[in-house]
């Protein structure tokens, strides 16, 4: 594995990354408690829920063991614009750093145990690579801008700027 592989994907996850962050970015915060589809959630639940699932992923870089059944849920986050911001930035940042500092070799050395998400994943993915990693989370990512473009469409909200790479502005 090459170093711009990795690099590719890091900058692939943090396009997405953004584009989560900046949906956040462009509501009030009294957006967070609305719910403009029925029976899925506030906003405030959606951007609580990516967070959540950064948090599991980098949890699981750092252990070494994904577990996606976290016990540490605020749900006081799902009303605090300024904190879920703080955390989409930051988490999405701390992951990526982690995954540069790997190289070609030491790569394909560190494996993560995924049993206690395996209901998740599959029995095909008991442990899985930093690299997968990145590209489970971009999926997490982009699945959620598929909602997020639900929930502003909606919500007559405009989207922001950068979403023009869905041509939705």
């Amino acid at each position: 594995m090459d170093l711009p592989v990795i690099s590719d994907m890091i900058e692939t996850l943090k396009f997405h990354g953004n584009l989560i962050i900046s949906s956040l970015e462009s509501i009030d915060s009294e957006f967070l408690e609305l719910s403009p589809i029925k029976n899925a959630g506030t906003f405030g639940k959606q951007f609580r829920h990516i967070l959540d699932i950064r948090k599991c992923y980098l949890d699981a870089l750092r252990l070494g063991t994904l577990d996606f059944y976290r016990r540490d849920i605020d749900h006081s986050l799902e009303n605090n614009k300024q904190v879920l911001l703080e955390g989409l930035k930051s988490v999405l940042a701390e992951i990526c750093r982690i995954v540069s500092t790997y190289d070609g070799r030491n790569v394909l050395d560190k494996w993560i145990d995924c049993t206690p998400s395996i209901k998740y994943l599959g029995e095909n993915h008991q442990k899985i690579s930093p690299l997968q990693v990145i590209g489970f989370l971009t999926e997490h990512e982009v699945f959620h801008e598929g909602e997020l473009a639900l929930y502003y469409r909606s919500a007559g909200i405009r989207f922001p700027g950068n979403w023009i790479a869905w041509g939705l502005i």
